[in-house]
């Protein structure tokens, strides 16, 4: 992380990429709600399959904004340690 500046700057820093580990709680949650979402779009037809594609669109859109929110907190709260650390003077 010596270069972490230069690094972000140039894209070598992908801040939304997540490490999935093998047969980990997540992993297994995540494989299944593929499972679940190809069933319900195999047996749902018509207007019952459009519903519920603009569902999942919908709570897609959602998650992006709350994953921003989150990731804009996180800079803040980061920002507000190095403040405290490095500004402030001891009392």
């Amino acid at each position: 992380m010596v270069n972490f500046i230069e690094d972000f700057y140039y894209g070598n820093i992908e801040p939304q990429m997540r490490n999935i580990k093998q047969n980990s709680g997540f992993q297994k949650d995540f494989s299944r709600l593929c499972e679940l979402e190809a069933e319900l779009r195999m047996k749902l037809t018509g207007s019952e399959k459009k519903l519920f594609l603009e569902y999942a669109d919908l709570w897609g859109i959602i998650s992006e904004d709350i994953d921003f929110d989150s990731y804009k907190t996180g800079f803040r709260h980061g920002a507000g340690f190095a403040l405290d650390a490095f500004a402030k003077t001891p009392e």
